[in-house]
């Protein structure tokens, strides 16, 4: 089970990297649609994360920690509905609610303590997609776009 998280974690990690490269390859409307994925798709990502508390082993499955996920949830929606308001913003956001998350996985999850092998791959996950969002950033606020 360890190996197939660990997989389907860098796979999500592709999409991100894909979206964060196309503005810097592709001419300038199809870069401001995939800085808007690339957000959008992180808001899922976080919805995600944070529903996934639901299924962690009782001692770690806490009230405050289900309510923690609900927060976590509606952190993700919130990214990706202000994405079409303020991408930038959005983007911050994101980057931030996922070293949130991780930090709160880190002292939470009793999965997350035991196998170094996922804690190691969510870590290194989460850095890199935070580098995406700072990578959307620098291109949307590059004075020669």
């Amino acid at each position: 089970m360890q190996k197939t998280k660990v997989t389907l974690i860098y796979w999500g990690l592709c999409l991100f990297i894909f979206l964060a490269l196309i503005p810097w390859i592709f001419n300038p409307s199809l870069a401001l649609h995939s800085i808007q994925v690339l957000a959008i798709y992180g808001g899922i990502v976080t919805a995600f994360l944070g529903g996934i508390i639901w299924g962690w082993e009782e001692e770690s499955a806490s009230s405050t920690n289900l309510w923690s996920a609900i927060g976590f949830s509606l952190l993700g929606l919130g990214v990706a509905l202000i994405s079409f308001i303020n991408l930038s913003f959005s983007l911050i956001l994101l980057a931030l609610s996922l070293q949130v998350f991780l930090n709160f996985e880190k002292k939470n999850s009793s999965f997350f303590q035991v196998n170094i092998k996922y804690a190691n791959a969510r870590t290194l996950i989460t850095n890199l997609v935070t580098i995406c969002c700072i990578t959307s950033l620098a291109f949307l606020y590059n004075p020669y776009t």
